[in-house]
């Protein structure tokens, strides 16, 4: 892992140094410390609560139910500011994660003030004369992008292009017609984005560009709620507080993606099986589960070729004739709502994911579009929606 000292103004005030975390802890002891996580592990969403924002806390989960793949109790919801149209910024991450950051900090006495995702860590950039430019961080590695506001995505250097021309599509009335593109890596293949003006620029550090960004852009704070020390740290902090002019950015490497990987593996089976029954109490509410697979296959057969796009077997049907033609593509999760399906896919390349699209779209009722991906060793996993056509 990496940490280093800031001066509080978004400048470095200390060489990049490296070790362990409890290295890293004994630095920063004494001083306001911001830990900041891997954006892949971290997913940012938006809600729209008007009305008393004092329960906006208890209500978001439930409000962004249909954006997650799993269980809102397994996962932790950090809110940010409401704005004018009653959007409130929402950074959410698996519980597990959290209690394990928890154990990390409490096993060598670290008290962070701020968790923050990556990709908030990133400047955000609004230049009067322009307008809004996203802003971006790529190395061999990875690449991790913030777009306007709260939005912003992290994954694998290959990927981001499929993912900017995504967000272009998607954003494409609030669109920025620049980005600024820092690289750690002596060369880097810039990705092409239609309408998208691109200027790269040299960093010397991950630290040194968050260092910026946590100093002047708007961010979430993921110790909330039963994660907060903020009761503890007003105790240690109230005297002097306000008087420290070093700051420090500790960036948290000490999680690997293979541990969480392991964690959802672990429970994949019985989530499946809670979601079967899930999926039958949300789509006949009147009628008890009692063997919901066979019941649902009753259902279906009753729901198959109805309305004029087709119905929910015959698009089952399409998007199984599609994964027949990619033998190295998997589903490994799929959720469903009302002409809307979401799928967790494993595939093998980024041009299976192109495949899949053509296959699926072919037949005129269903349309794709990429949520996320990024690489797992040889495996691209994938979030994909697909909506009936309209």
């Amino acid at each position: 892992m990496l940490w280093a000292s800031s001066d509080g103004e978004g400048k470095l005030a200390s060489t990049t140094e490296s070790g362990s975390f409890k290295d890293a802890a004994a630095a920063v002891r004494g001083r306001k410390s911001i830990v900041v996580v891997p954006g892949d592990s971290v997913l940012l969403a938006e809600a729209n609560l008007p009305g008393n924002s004092s329960r906006a806390q208890q209500a978001i989960p439930f409000a962004l139910e249909d954006q997650v793949a799993d269980d809102i109790e397994n996962l932790h919801f950090a809110v940010g500011k409401r704005d004018k149209d009653n959007n409130y910024p929402v950074a959410i991450i698996n519980r597990e994660t959290m209690e394990t950051l928890r154990e990390q900090f409490d096993a060598v006495n670290l008290r962070p003030t701020e968790l923050v995702p990556e990709i908030l860590a990133l400047p955000k950039l609004d230049p009067a004369s322009s307008g809004p430019v996203w802003s971006g961080l790529v190395d061999e590695a990875k690449t991790v992008v913030r777009l306007n506001g709260f939005r912003g995505f992290a994954a694998d250097t290959d990927t981001a292009e499929i993912m900017l021309n995504g967000a272009r599509q998607e954003y494409e009335e609030e669109f920025s017609r620049g980005m600024l593109l820092f690289h750690t890596a002596a060369e880097i293949d810039e990705p092409r984005v239609q309408d998208l003006d691109i200027e790269t620029r040299a960093c010397d550090s991950r630290l040194e560009l968050y260092a910026t960004g946590l100093s002047t852009s708007p961010r979430i704070n993921l110790l909330q709620g039963e994660f907060s020390y903020r009761q503890e740290l007003n105790l240690a902090w109230k005297p002097w507080m306000w008087t420290m002019v070093l700051g420090t950015v500790l960036l948290a490497t000490f999680f690997a993606s293979k541990l969480m990987d392991s964690q959802r593996l672990a429970n994949r089976e019985a989530q499946l099986q809670d979601r079967i029954t899930q999926v039958w109490t949300e789509t006949f509410p009147s009628v008890k589960a009692r063997r919901p697979v066979a019941q649902m296959k009753s259902r279906l057969q009753a729901l198959g070729g109805a309305g004029p796009t087709g119905g929910f077997t015959s698009d089952l049907a399409i998007i199984a004739a599609a994964f027949a033609t990619q033998p190295k593509s998997s589903i490994n999760s799929i959720g469903y709502r009302p002409g809307r399906f979401d799928l967790d896919v494993s595939t093998d390349a980024l041009p299976s994911l192109d495949k899949l699209k053509t296959e699926i779209e072919k037949a005129g009722t269903l349309t794709m579009n990429v949520q996320s991906a990024r690489r797992q060793k040889d495996v691209v996993r994938s979030t994909i929606r697909l909506e009936a056509v309209k």
